[in-house]
């Protein structure tokens, strides 16, 4: 993952959290509870925020990692290529 997918990976974070706690918020002002509310929105967006930035972020940049790693390979002895 380079710097503008972190940049963006944590954004979503954000944003994600932000949003469920101004719902909660607003949904907690119907009861009277808008603290409560805002606090339940925030946690369960924090929650919600944490799996969309794996599943989006985190899950391909784990991919596209496993793809490059070469160190499983073993080295052919028989390869006399280099050898002037």
């Amino acid at each position: 993952m380079n710097g503008s997918g972190a940049l963006a990976a944590g954004l979503l974070l954000v944003f994600t959290t932000v949003a469920f706690a101004a719902g909660g918020t607003l949904l907690g002002g119907l009861l009277d509870v808008k603290l409560i509310g805002g606090l339940a929105g925030g946690v369960l967006g924090t929650i919600l925020g944490f799996v969309l930035v794996w599943k989006r972020y985190v899950v391909p940049a784990n991919e596209e990692d496993r793809k490059r790693d070469y160190s499983q390979l073993k080295k052919n002895e028989e390869d006399d290529d280099d050898d002037w």
